[in-house]
C-alpha cells in the first residue's frame, strides 16, 4: 500500500487524517508513506520522519504514482484541470454543491477517482470516519461564545485556533460574566456532532434539549424558537426537515438569538436552515440575520480545525483500520460506488 499526505490547500487547515503515531503502525506493516511538507499541519515535518514516512515537498501529489491514495482533509487546490490518480478528502460534491460539475470533470478529464471521506460506510452505512464529535462540540462553544458576546453589547471577533479545549472553555467562561443561562437546544443530538455539543454545554453547566428523528419527525416549530441557541447537527442528504425560515426569525414570537450550523451546507437544495447561502470564516465568525431578535448565525465549514490536534487524533484513530483495508474493504467500494453514481449523472448533464 502507498499512501501521500498532502498539504492542505487552505491557509486555514492545519489538520491531518494521518498523524505521525498512526503513520507509523502502516510503516510498521510495511505501507509506504510519503508526507509533504507542511508548515501549517498540526504535527511537524519531523515527527513524520522520525515515523519513517518519506518527506517530499509540496505539490507533489500531482506526481503521484496511480498506486497511491493521496490523503487530505479538505478540498484540493483549483489546479491541474486533469486529475489521474486516487484521492480521499471531503470534496462536498454528491449533493448539487456549487460547482460540482467543474469539479468532478477535473476527475473525468484524467480517469482519477475520489474516495470521498464522508462516503467511507460500513455495511449498515454508518461512516467509519468523521470529525463530527469536535465539529459539534466546536459548534457549540461558537455558538454560546456569540450568546454572551450578544447579550453584552459586543461584536464577535475573529476566532482562530487553540491548543486545547481547556483553553476554548476559558475564553467562554471568561465571557460569562452574570449574563443570564440561555436555553439551548441540539438538533440531532445522538450523531457525533449532538455528542460533541452537549458535552461543551455540560462542561458549562447549561442545561440543553437534545432532539433527534423522534422530536423532529413531525417538527414543534415553535417549542423549537422557543430557545435561545439553536445547533444544527443534521447533515442531510435529501429533502424534509426545514428548522427555520425567514419568516420565522421574522415572528415577533420567536425567542432565537443564535444559531449555529455544524452541518453548514448553505449550497445544497436540501439545508434545513434556509436562511443564508454561504458558510462564515474565521476572520467574520457570524452573519447577522436580522428579524425579531437580531439573529446571529455561525456556520464555519472546517470548525474542527480550530482544535487541530484533538480533533486530527481522533479522526486518524478511526481512519487508521480502514486504511488498511485499502482499497477492497466495504468503505472503499462505497466511496467509490458514490463517486461511480456522480460521474454518470455528470455525463448525462
Amino acid at each position: 500500500m502507498n499512501f501521500l499526505l498532502r498539504e492542505e490547500a487552505r491557509e486555514t487547515e492545519r489538520r491531518t487524517p494521518l498523524t505521525p503515531a498512526d503513520a507509523t503502525v502502516l510503516v510498521s506493516e510495511g505501507a509506504s508513506v510519503s508526507v509533504e511538507r507542511s508548515a501549517r499541519r498540526i504535527f511537524d515535518d519531523a515527527a513524520y520522519a522520525e515515523a519513517g514516512c518519506a518527506l517530499v515537498d509540496s505539490g507533489s501529489w500531482m506526481d503521484a504514482p496511480s498506486d497511491t491514495l493521496v490523503l487530505g482533509v479538505k478540498e484540493l487546490p483549483q489546479k491541474p484541470d486533469v486529475l489521474a490518480g486516487n484521492y480521499a478528502h471531503f470534496a462536498h460534491l454528491y449533493k448539487d454543491q456549487r460547482g460540482w460539475q467543474d469539479e468532478l470533470a477535473r476527475f473525468a478529464r484524467g480517469g482519477g477517482a475520489l474516495y470521498d471521506l464522508e462516503y467511507l460506510t460500513d455495511k449498515s452505512g454508518a461512516r467509519v470516519a468523521a470529525f463530527g464529535y469536535w465539529a459539534g462540540w466546536l459548534g457549540a462553544a461558537l455558538g454560546l461564545r456569540g450568546w454572551f458576546l450578544r447579550e453584552r453589547g459586543k461584536v464577535a471577533a475573529p476566532v482562530e485556533p487553540h491548543e486545547s479545549r481547556e483553553l476554548f472553555l476559558s475564553e467562554i467562561r471568561s465571557l460569562r460574566d452574570d449574563a443570564a443561562m440561555p436555553r439551548a437546544i441540539i438538533i440531532g443530538a445522538k450523531g457525533r456532532s449532538g455528542q460533541g455539543a452537549g458535552d461543551l454545554f455540560k462542561a458549562m453547566g447549561i442545561p440543553v434539549a437534545r432532539w433527534d428523528k423522534e422530536e423532529t419527525v413531525n417538527l414543534d416549530r415553535a417549542a423549537l424558537l422557543d430557545h435561545d441557541i439553536l445547533v444544527n447537527c443534521v447533515l442531510l442528504r435529501g429533502p424534509g426537515l426545514v428548522l427555520a425560515t425567514a419568516d420565522d426569525l421574522a415572528d415577533p414570537a420567536t425567542r432565537l438569538g443564535v444559531i449555529s450550523d455544524v452541518a453548514c451546507d448553505p449550497l445544497s437544495d436540501f439545508n434545513p436552515l434556509p436562511v443564508y447561502d454561504t458558510p462564515t470564516g474565521w476572520d467574520a465568525p457570524f452573519l447577522h440575520l436580522g428579524g425579531a431578535c437580531d439573529v446571529w448565525l455561525t456556520a464555519i465549514d472546517n470548525l474542527p480545525s480550530l482544535l487541530p490536534r484533538e480533533a486530527s487524533e481522533d479522526f486518524s484513530a478511526q481512519l487508521l483500520p480502514v486504511l488498511r483495508t485499502y482499497p477492497e474493504d466495504v468503505p472503499w467500494r462505497e466511496a467509490r460506488a458514490a463517486f461511480d453514481v456522480a460521474l454518470d449523472r455528470l455525463k448525462k448533464e
